[in-house]
């Protein structure tokens, strides 16, 4: 994520954790190309790193 780790929120850890999770998983298993667009996934469901005026 873009985030430095004091503008994190709790949320937003738990997001980055669960992402690491999953994209260890993933490439333990042998695919590599899931993980290219796991975390820009993520963020678009989740509503993190858009800019609002």
């Amino acid at each position: 994520m873009t985030l430095s780790p004091n503008e994190m929120t709790p949320y937003i850890r738990k997001i980055q954790q669960k992402f690491d999770e999953a994209q260890t998983f993933l490439e333990k298993n042998g695919f590599h190309q899931a993980t290219k667009g796991l975390l820009q996934d993520i963020q678009d469901a989740n509503g993190i790193d858009k800019k609002t005026k």
